[in-house]
Parts: C-alpha cells; sequence; structure tokens
C-alpha cells in the first residue's frame, strides 16, 4: 500500500532525449541537399559503425557519398578493418 501512495506522488513527466539543435540540423541539411551533390561523412575510426547517424542514408537518399575515419591514430587497426 505504502509503495502505491509513493508511485502516485510523482509526477510524470515526458522526456525528449533528442537536443533541440540536432533536429535544426537534420533539418538544414535536408533543406541544403539539393545545393550538393556529393556528402561526406565523418566517422570515428575507432568506433565507425556506432558513430554513423541512423538518419543519414534516408536523408541523403541516391546523393553519392564518402565516407572519412577520423582519428585513426588512435583506433585499432584490425578493428577497424
Amino acid at each position: 500500500m505504502d509503495n502505491e501512495k509513493n508511485e502516485k506522488s510523482y509526477q510524470k513527466i515526458n522526456l525528449n532525449w533528442y537536443p533541440g539543435h540536432m533536429l535544426k540540423t537534420k533539418k538544414q541539411i535536408i533543406e541544403d541537399l539539393n545545393l550538393i551533390d556529393v556528402v561526406v561523412e565523418i566517422l570515428d575510426a575507432r568506433i565507425p559503425i556506432s558513430s554513423q547517424n541512423p538518419d543519414i542514408q534516408n536523408i541523403i537518399k541516391n546523393k553519392k557519398k564518402i565516407m572519412v575515419l577520423n582519428k585513426k591514430d588512435l583506433a585499432d587497426e584490425k578493428q577497424t578493418r
């Protein structure tokens, strides 16, 4: 009963983890996409897959893309391959 009472006393808050600057940048990229021919995506060489933006491929559609690995000197060469 005490547990139920404690749960009811907490106010529920909806949190949005997606920061405003990221949304603003995404909108800007979509807006400017018709001005560019090639997209350069810079990835962290230590974590190339997880440093990709999951929305990029959907945003750029059929544009040519160059992927650049940054911080190569800090990455494990075997793992990066």
